[in-house]
């Protein structure tokens, strides 16, 4: 009888994460969820404010990849500051959202990448929305050298975060976007309260809220 309990136990938990993780991967079918985050990922405009976007394609292999069921890859461009900001932003299934984080990517793609540190940007007209989150420096050297700020961090319509260990943190929300939001510095890197990307979130973000993830004001 014991033996039996154990057994029956085992199954229970062997069964029960087959389906967290059918879950996690969309084994049973597309979600319902998902099509509707692409719809609404969709729907950002191509201008901002003063800020004016072209597009630029994630191939499908990417996109696979990453697990990105939605896919926003833009450059907005500010003409009056001379700035362009490169935007891109992923939803799926938090099990591959969470992962692929620029310290993992951007060594393999021969940058180097400081620590990254958390950063707290406050926005909205009274600055009391909040989005944590992490920024780094990326730098290149060779005949094509490149020095890049980066900001990331996920939503999964409760507010931006970026936490150490956003697997487990957003595990078991039905859906997650991922936002990376970097500049081509030219060599002249500043704090990230003083980087130009700051302009840019004050109006983009609020768009992603009213947009994509129906945030109250």
């Amino acid at each position: 009888m014991i033996n039996m309990i154990r057994i029956s136990a085992a199954v229970i938990l062997i069964v029960g994460a087959g389906l967290v993780h059918g879950a996690w991967t969309n084994r049973w079918g597309p979600s319902p969820a998902l099509a509707a985050l692409a719809k609404r990922v969709e729907s950002v405009p191509m201008v901002i404010g003063d800020w004016k976007a072209t597009a630029f394609e994630v191939g499908p292999g990417g996109r696979a990849m990453a697990g990105a069921s939605a896919c926003l890859s833009r450059v907005y461009t500010n003409p009056g500051r001379g700035v362009s900001i490169s935007v891109l932003l992923l939803g799926g299934l938090p099990g591959k959202i969470s992962t692929h984080t620029p310290d993992v990517c951007y060594p393999a793609a021969g940058y180097t990448l400081d620590s990254p540190t958390p950063y707290d940007y406050r926005y909205g007209g009274d600055g009391r929305r909040r989005a944590g989150f992490r920024t780094a420096v990326a730098t290149r050297g060779g005949t094509n050298p490149s020095i890049l700020r980066i900001f990331w961090g996920w939503n999964a319509s409760k507010g931006w975060a970026a936490p150490e260990e956003p697997r487990w943190e957003f595990g078991p929300e039905p859906t997650l976007c991922k936002l990376y939001v970097i500049r081509e510095t030219a060599g002249a890197v500043v704090d990230p309260g003083g980087d130009p990307c700051n302009d840019f979130l004050s109006v983009f973000l609020p768009e992603l809220d009213r947009l994509v993830f129906s945030t109250p004001k």
